[in-house]
């Protein structure tokens, strides 16, 4: 989380809304944000599409009809809280919602009353809810965790709709925070200006790629599809950038010219034109194994009616992002530690071994279906199937890695936080949680959950909210931290919720694996899966190789064990405390789930 620059706003005391949904953008899109505050993979109309579709490979036979279970109980939870959808519906709202029955599948009724739904979210009408809603309650800047969702579903609808989530991120940014670009942001009619950014009007782009000579052996065929190659092209502006590009070509590279994209965007337009590129080389590639064509990672990309040039760099891709990246350096050291301090018996490091080599495989590849496949055979391997369980594959698979997931997911949100306030103000985040826990020797995350959790820290919070002011994401960020972990019941509701939302991932991306198994297709959404599902098989290797390196385990079976352990002792450290208010004698157990001795 950033403070981006607001110097050119005025009356900013009067702009919280505002500066709240720009801020919000900011980090929804930013790609090293934690999951838990990206926008979700679906809103509820997309959650409809899931449903029709889900039915659709329930008919065909693909998957038993229990499968819809999951999908229909969050399209319910999605409904009841989405007050966009709401606004369309009025008073009759709730009637529709009650009969969404997860326990109770029927086909006809289900695809009838879906149906009935989605009519009132198609040709936009979705969008224009959430555009209006959103728009109300950013004015006034209350009641912020709705804006938070209004902002979630508006993003997830954009990208949905054909925007590159990097095109969403720099006219946010632009908009709001570069005073080169808008000279002033002064009052809450402002942000009408920013939704019209998005008018849905395509455009015909050209994108200029760099590769190797290789190329020009199949350059015939490339002109089938609007493609040339060539060694020299007139450039597109007299920018100092595409100029460069230009001049910079090496002697074994040519350019790849890409005309006749239609694309809302210059950043969706290259990744389109990069997606043509990747079939046809792959085609080549069947044919010739030993080289494959490959592209260089900068593009200039001009939209044709006005010679508008955006040069794009390397593409951030999803594959590639985990919490536990590290250096060269820190990872050498890494692969130093791991091989010789494995302490796992030789069927589990033959598994462990293979696992490695998928997850290799995955980020290696430019194929989003191949990635999932990959990331999915990974997790397969490390937990397959139990023989004497009658029980599905995905229930097996999420009742052995769901407590991975959901274990220390506190830690995580805390941990955060602290992340977050030290780079806003770290000697003044410092100089206050020195005032807590004096000679108690609390860790520094224990200090930040007696901070935003414990009633005698309250003056605390407010002098921080006061300080605050000015970055009123930030502010909510601990407030609703606090309003989750205030009470035992609260903590309660907040693991069972982060435990269900699991589960529903993990069966689509389950589903989404069979889809591209049955049929080669696969979700608009495939991204945010893959990048989800790489950060789980992260979790579970990471944790392994922690229990095996401290010789607790001999055994990947000893280590799903170890971990739903520890889960229950969290658990039932928690449950001692229901019912009591949260206080320095119990805040670590209830919260944390250590116990003290």
């Amino acid at each position: 989380m950033r403070k981006a620059n607001y110097s050119h706003w005025e009356n900013i005391d009067k702009l919280e809304g505002v500066l709240f949904f720009a801020q919000l953008i900011d980090e929804m899109l930013f790609d090293y944000t934690l999951d838990s505050y990206k926008p979700s993979a679906l809103n509820s109309r997309l959650l409809c599409i899931e449903c029709f579709e889900t039915l659709e490979e329930i008919k065909e036979g693909f998957i038993p009809k229990k499968s819809l279970q999951s999908v229909v109980e969050e399209l319910k939870w999605s409904l009841n809280r989405d007050v966009a959808a709401k606004s369309l519906f009025g008073v009759k709202f709730e009637n529709y919602v009650e009969r969404l029955k997860p326990n109770e599948l029927k086909i006809y009724e289900l695809e009838n009353i879906v149906d009935l739904l989605y009519n009132s979210f198609n040709d936009r009408k979705y969008l224009a809810s959430i555009i209006t809603c959103l728009s109300d309650f950013v004015k006034t800047g209350s009641k912020k965790e709705k804006i938070r969702s209004l902002t979630g579903s508006f993003v997830t609808e954009l990208i949905n709709y054909g925007y590159n989530k990097n095109y969403i991120y720099y006219q946010n940014f632009n908009f709001f925070f570069n005073k080169q670009k808008r000279k002033q942001i002064k009052s809450e009619a402002d942000i009408e200006d920013f939704f019209k950014i998005f008018d849905f009007q395509r455009h015909e782009f050209t994108a200029v790629f760099k590769g190797g000579m290789i190329f020009q052996n199949f350059r015939d065929t490339l002109n089938a599809f609007n493609i040339v190659v060539t060694r020299n092209y007139s450039c597109f502006s007299k920018m100092r950038d595409d100029a460069a590009f230009k001049r910079e070509l090496k002697v074994n590279e040519c350019f790849i010219i890409c005309s006749k994209i239609e694309a809302l965007d210059h950043h969706s337009a290259r990744a389109s034109a990069e997606n043509v590129l990747a079939q046809v080389s792959n085609i080549f590639n069947f044919y010739h194994h030993k080289n494959k064509p490959e592209i260089l990672d900068k593009a200039v990309v001009s939209r044709s009616s006005d010679n508008y040039v955006v040069v794009i760099d390397k593409l951030s891709k999803s594959v590639l992002r985990s919490e536990y990246e590290q250096g060269a350096m820190e990872a050498a050291r890494s692969v130093e530690s791991t091989l010789g301090n494995l302490h796992l018996d030789t069927e589990s490091t033959h598994r462990f071994a293979r696992s490695i080599d998928l997850h290799s495989a995955a980020i290696s590849t430019t194929a989003l279906e191949n990635q999932l496949l990959d990331f999915w055979a990974a997790l397969e391997t490390l937990l397959p199937k139990i023989a004497e369980s009658d029980k599905d594959r995905i229930v097996q698979i999420c009742n052995r890695l769901v407590p991975f997931l959901q274990l220390n997911y506190i830690h995580k949100i805390l941990g955060e936080l602290h992340k977050d306030l030290n780079l806003w103000n770290e000697a003044f985040i410092n100089s206050m949680l020195e005032k807590i826990g004096a000679g108690a020797n609390y860790s520094a995350l224990e200090k930040i959950a007696a901070l935003v959790s414990l009633e005698q820290s309250k003056p605390l919070r407010q002098e921080l909210y006061n300080e605050l002011t000015d970055f009123p994401l930030l502010r909510n960020r601990v407030y609703s931290i606090h309003e989750s972990l205030k009470s035992v019941d609260n903590i309660e509701k907040l693991l069972e919720t982060h435990k269900m939302k699991i589960d529903w991932h993990l069966r689509r991306i389950y589903r989404t694996r069979g889809q591209i198994i049955h049929s080669g297709k696969y979700p608009s959404f495939i991204s945010i899966l893959i990048e989800n599902l790489h950060n789980y098989l992260d979790i579970f290797l990471h944790k392994i190789i922690e229990l095996s390196k401290s010789q607790r385990i001999s055994s990947i079976e000893q280590g799903v064990l170890e971990i739903e352990v520890a889960l229950e002792f969290q658990i039932r450290l928690l449950k001692k405390h229901r019912g009591e208010a949260l206080s320095v004698d119990n805040f670590r157990e209830a919260i944390l789930g250590e116990k003290r001795v």
